[in-house]
């Protein structure tokens, strides 16, 4: 967008963007390295999730359903061609484990999950929907 006076303008944080403004002729290289590789941000919080999971207060049955589905997201993750739509099945399972608990401090004391909980909860989400591709 450009402003009344002529000059960009921006709304919100811009990042990994190169740009020319009112140039003729413009040559740009960027160097982008492994570890800003979508790949890699997706298996750290897919990582991050299951080093979480102890603390997250789910019943058994759902920590083990979620770190299953964890496990294969992983694994599908470090393929050399992960399948995104399988990747996005998988966390969207992890999601219905976990968006409760981020909820929980929203509704506090009658759920009993602590706000530290809820915001480990609201943190991996958050993680795992950045790192998507």
């Amino acid at each position: 967008m450009v402003t009344s006076s002529g000059g960009p303008e921006f709304h919100g944080d811009i990042y990994g963007s190169q740009i020319a403004i009112g140039n003729q002729d413009v040559t740009q290289r960027m160097h982008v390295s492994s570890e800003n590789q979508p790949k890699d941000r997706l298996t750290e919080a897919i990582a991050a999730l299951l080093a979480a999971l102890d603390h997250l207060d789910l019943r058994a049955e759902e920590e083990s359903a979620v770190r299953q589905e964890a496990e294969a997201a992983l694994v599908e993750a470090r393929q050399q061609e992960p399948d995104v739509g399988r990747l996005r099945r998988f966390l969207t399972r992890i999601r219905v484990a976990l968006v409760p608990i981020a909820a929980g401090a929203a509704v506090g004391a009658t759920t009993g999950v602590t706000n530290g909980t809820a915001q480990l909860a609201q943190t991996v989400l958050a993680d795992l929907q950045q790192a998507l591709p």
